[in-house]
């Protein structure tokens, strides 16, 4: 299968990097979830998701993990 990235702009800070989209499913596999977790997560427009040639809904694994770290409660930092 091949890589989808988002390229930064030849006009981007220096050291961006391009972030590997992934799908529904791969998200959830990288966080151990549950693959209809992340669908009603991006469903209900918690987590942005992107589409960019098909109807596949494609999400950023950074974009996952700020929204879990969002929805943390209590505990010590």
């Amino acid at each position: 299968m091949e890589s989808i990235f988002h390229l930064p702009s030849l006009n981007a800070a220096p050291g961006t990097t391009a972030e590997r989209l992934l799908n529904l499913k791969e998200a959830a596999e990288a966080i151990g979830a549950h693959y209809w977790q992340l669908q009603r997560a991006v469903k209900r427009g918690d987590i942005p998701s992107y589409t960019p040639f098909n109807s596949r809904k494609l999400v950023k694994l950074s974009e996952v993990i700020a929204y879990i770290d969002s929805c943390r409660q209590g505990g010590v930092e």
